[in-house]
């Protein structure tokens, strides 16, 4: 065995893990300063609908900013096609694609 263990990451430490920071910076500042919450379920709705938001919707250099289609918007569309919007969080947010 490498006898190898790991260490915490420290609270509000950037330099630690500037990956999860950006994420939380990102959806404090585009989801969570826009409501005035009334519970722990709201806090989590929002929380939940703008991760799946920041997952499929949002381009990535990961994915070459290609964001997956979404089930209803799978077929191709054709050189006509129509650009929607589709509202994020009660249109706080909004995730544009083209349907056929």
């Amino acid at each position: 065995m490498m006898d190898i263990e790991g260490l915490p990451t420290p609270y509000h430490a950037p330099n630690a893990n500037p990956n999860v920071e950006r994420f939380h910076r990102t959806l404090r500042e585009d989801a969570l300063n826009h409501f005035i919450f009334l519970g722990a379920s709201h806090v989590r709705r929002v929380a939940r609908e703008f991760i799946e938001y920041y997952n499929r919707a949002r381009p990535s250099q990961a994915t070459h900013a290609i964001p997956d289609p979404y089930p209803e918007l799978v077929n191709e569309p054709h050189s006509g096609g129509k650009l929607i919007a589709l509202p994020v969080l009660g249109g706080v947010q909004h995730d544009y694609r083209l349907a056929a």
